[in-house]
């Protein structure tokens, strides 16, 4: 039902709006998935599609073209424009949410990649010797350390294998990304361990992808 949906609030915003056809230049979309040059994607694990041709879709559904493209590139795209990086044209946006997407942007255009996977910094291996797998299927993604479901993961890794005195014991199975970082501006010394190990390789990893671009 998403994309259904999509195109019903696009026609009730527009009649809201009292708008005219000729007066919408098109729509864009952003999808938590590779986009290949045709607007469709292979998969979009986060919102339960499998293959699926999202523009010829949408275009059905609402009469007007659409351009379709990797949420996190064009949320760069976005920061180029309107956002942190206004003025430049070349720049990287990390994304740090459930997981770490990213968006490259040299000389004004997005780095998409030929299978429209560019840019995926989340995936980039950053440990080698890591014994649990990504949700990519890999082991030692940058994801696995810096998104909010890695850094409780390294919490519940230094509860589990240390004794080190620490208010994040109090929270157990049950605690957050937020909860850590409150836990460290307090000064609390394991949950400024788990932000420290979390801020190296967030860093690591960005020094590494200045360097390539």
């Amino acid at each position: 039902r998403i994309l259904p949906d999509v195109a019903e609030a696009i026609k009730g915003k527009i009649a809201e709006k009292l708008l005219k056809a000729e007066e919408i230049c098109g729509i864009g979309v952003g999808v938590p998935a590779p986009v290949d040059k045709n607007g469709a994607i292979e998969r979009a694990a986060n919102v339960g599609w499998m293959a699926k041709e999202i523009k010829k879709e949408l275009e059905e559904l609402t009469g007007f073209p659409c351009v379709i493209g990797n949420d996190a590139n064009v949320a760069a795209l976005g920061e180029m424009w309107k956002g942190a990086g206004e003025g430049e044209k070349d720049l990287i946006m990390v994304t740090l949410g459930t997981g770490v997407g990213g968006g490259i942007i040299i000389d004004g255009h997005a780095v998409v990649g030929a299978h429209g996977a560019g840019g995926e910094i989340g995936h980039i291996t950053v440990r080698d010797d890591e014994t649990e797998a990504c949700g990519c299927g890999r082991k030692g993604c940058l994801e696995q350390f810096t998104s909010a479901t890695g850094v409780v993961r390294l919490a519940k890794r230094l509860m589990n294998n240390t004794d080190k005195e620490t208010k994040m014991r109090e929270f157990g199975e049950n605690i957050t990304a937020k909860d850590v970082f409150d836990l460290a501006k307090e000064g609390d010394a394991g949950a400024n361990e788990v932000v420290e190990t979390m801020g190296t390789y967030l860093g690591t990893a960005m020094s590494h992808i200045a360097v390539v671009v």
